[in-house]
């Protein structure tokens, strides 16, 4: 399969990170920017819950922060029939971005409740079908020492590790997987009971 030259979007503006600080609109995010097809807003709010009419409304909002753009030709059509698609392949909110506008804002407290909602899902399905019915699913943590290029580094190549899973994906009809990526330095003010003294 070809290569294709990867688009993503970067948030660095406050405001945007606010608009997306919401769990609906998340759901949304994750949605056309993994699945790269657009959808209506009838059919994000059958899939997510919610009013066709509400649905129009958060899509309009995050229009305005570039996350996602009315497909070519549906500008005519009722709001909760048109199109809606990602306007790259990825998003991320950018290194740049003050911390106190992450603090300030309840993204990460919505993102986390979000991981903890997929994989409280994931293990009642593996108890409704047993270990061997289900597909594979497993948590890691793992500490690393890098410099800072190699931690650039680092981030490249597993993009690229995800980028080609993706693609090797596209067009299948195989049960979807979530894969949530938490990568933070460490608290130099943390002591750990290793080293701690006795």
């Amino acid at each position: 399969m070809p290569e294709r030259e990867r688009s993503e979007l970067v948030i660095t503006d406050a405001q945007a990170i606010r608009a997306m600080a919401h769990r609906l609109r998340l759901e949304v995010i994750d949605e056309l920017f993994a699945s790269q097809t657009p959808a209506t807003a009838t059919e994000l709010a059958h899939r997510f819950g919610g009013t066709p009419s509400a649905m129009s409304y958060h899509l309009r909002a995050l229009e305005k922060w570039g996350f996602v753009q009315r497909s070519s030709g549906t500008d005519g059509t009722d709001q909760r029939e048109r199109r809606w698609q990602a306007t790259a392949q990825s998003v991320r909110v950018g290194e740049g971005v003050a911390a106190s506008a992450l603090l300030g804002s309840t993204l990460i407290e919505i993102q986390f409740g979000q991981v903890l909602d997929r994989i409280n899902a994931a293990m009642r399905q593996v108890n409704l079908v047993g270990e061997k019915g289900s597909p594979s699913m497993f948590i890691s943590t793992t500490k690393l020492k890098l410099s800072e290029s190699q931690r650039k580094l680092f981030a490249e190549d597993y993009q690229t590790l995800v980028d080609k899973y993706r693609q090797l994906g596209e067009d299948s009809d195989q049960q979807a997987s979530y894969l949530h990526t938490v990568f933070v330095p460490d608290d130099p003010g943390e002591v750990s009971t290793e080293d701690s003294p006795s």
